[in-house]
């Protein structure tokens, strides 16, 4: 995401927010860098460099996750107050996007829960996708339990953005949604910059529908072949593309 949100910007705002862009893609460059060096410097006696430094990569998307709950936040204090609430879930039901270190990130995290729950949840992703595939547009999130985010403290950044200054704007599906454009604003300079700086690495991060890409990353892969985390961290552009089936 190079280009603001709508409303049209003027020159001036344009040109600041292209300068906000570059100036987080340079900030988190040398921010991601160090973390992945100094993650491979403590993993060099065991020679698990490589595994270190993906995971530290992963590991780096919270910044910007902590950079847009602060954008967030401050907007609240400072600007019209959203009507979002929790348990109102109309954007829940919308397709969301996210890059492969917060999905690698979102994987991960449904590892740590029982094994029930991580089977649960799969069944819920593999549901969501055959819908999709199968042409529905306008479905529940696999994570959005009881009207909640069950997946809150990693909600990708996308979730972390979306807001609306009014509900029933939301509840009747308006093509066209009030929200605060700074808030866009800063958050789409912090989400394009920091893409770009994983992109400098060179490191995927680019796009992906959240249910698919959360499912081929828990997908399980032959014993003899390198896990997402790595086949991403070694520029694989197809590391959470889910296996295709021959009719």
């Amino acid at each position: 995401m190079t280009s603001p949100p709508d409303p049209a910007l003027t020159e001036a705002e344009q040109a600041a927010f292209l300068q906000s862009i570059a100036r987080v893609r340079s900030a988190a460059g040398r921010a991601l860098r160090a973390v992945q060096a100094h993650a491979m410097q403590g993993a060099a006696a065991h020679g698990t460099e490589a595994n270190a430094a993906a995971q530290a990569a992963v590991d780096f998307i919270a910044q910007l996750h902590k950079g847009l709950d602060t954008v967030a936040e401050q907007a609240r204090a400072t600007g019209p107050q959203p009507a979002c609430q929790a348990g109102c879930a109309h954007c829940c039901h919308l397709r969301v996007e996210a890059t492969e270190p917060e999905v690698l990130r979102i994987a991960q995290h449904l590892r740590t829960l029982p094994g029930a729950d991580q089977a649960t949840t799969l069944l819920r992703l593999q549901q969501h996708v055959a819908a999709a595939s199968a042409g529905s547009t306008r479905q529940p999130c696999s994570f959005l339990v009881n009207d909640r985010c069950a997946i809150y403290s990693v909600r990708p950044a996308a979730c972390r953005k979306a807001h609306s200054l009014s509900a029933a704007h939301c509840a009747e599906q308006s093509p066209t949604i009030p929200q605060n454009l700074r808030l866009l604003v800063d958050a789409e300079a912090l989400m394009a910059g920091t893409a770009l700086a994983y992109r400098d690495q060179p490191l995927p991060a680019s796009a992906h529908e959240l249910n698919a890409a959360v499912q081929a990353a828990l997908g399980g892969t032959p014993l003899d072949a390198p896990s997402a985390l790595l086949r991403w961290y070694r520029g694989d552009e197809g590391a959470l593309a889910l296996p295709t089936t021959l009719p």
